[in-house]
């Protein structure tokens, strides 16, 4: 019999707030190999398609045929309803089951009991509207706070997190790729990218 193919899918943004080190982390914890990890980093789960993504593309690619999907929470996949709904509609009909490592939660595409896949269907609902009503509700906050604070005089634009400059120096000195350094100083790789595009 063959194994059950099991993979993680993690995605950061600039403002997630999270790191790829804590997705690695959380694959690694729910025994999911280094090879079947797939990131993507620097992407909005918002403004970005899932199929849009070059680490989410492959993840579909390989669960073509079924197996189990292993993500943080739902919003991994997409904040847009519309989006995330279509996701998971795929998912199910290729048979995956989607796991939930934040509260346990499962999304069964091989359930085949019509009162269990009405629930299933329900909570997904349910879910994807919440996370794209958590998303717009966060960002019309963001957008009222910048607007007070220029109408005050407080607001000087988003600060960096790192020193630019160091990162691109410590780069050039050691001949080191962009993977190397982003290690070396603790960052995602697209930070070490802006940093380096920094004239």
């Amino acid at each position: 019999m063959t194994k059950e193919r099991k993979l993680y899918y993690g995605r950061i943004s600039t403002t997630d707030g999270q790191s790829i080190a804590s997705q690695v982390e959380d694959a690694k914890a729910h025994c999911v190999s280094e090879k079947d990890t797939f990131i993507d980093e620097g992407v909005s789960g918002y403004h970005v398609a899932p199929l849009d993504r070059p680490q989410w593309a492959k993840v579909e690619h390989d669960l073509r045929h079924g197996g189990v999907l292993v993500v943080r929470w739902l919003d991994r996949i997409s904040r847009r309803y519309d989006e995330l709904h279509a996701t998971m509609r795929r998912l199910m009909d290729m048979g995956v089951r989607v796991e939930c490592t934040l509260n346990g939660m499962a999304f069964d595409g091989s359930e085949a009991d019509p009162i269990q896949k009405a629930m299933r269907d329900a909570v997904l609902a349910f879910m994807a509207a919440q996370g794209e009503s958590d998303y717009r509700n966060r960002r019309e906050m963001q957008t009222r706070g910048i607007a007070i604070a220029k109408a005050e005089g407080k607001y000087t634009g988003r600060q960096r997190t790192h020193d630019y400059e160091a990162i691109k120096a410590w780069r050039a000195e050691h001949g080191a790729s962009i993977s190397r350094t982003a290690e070396h100083f603790g960052v995602g790789t697209a930070t070490v990218k802006r940093a380096c595009a920094v004239g």
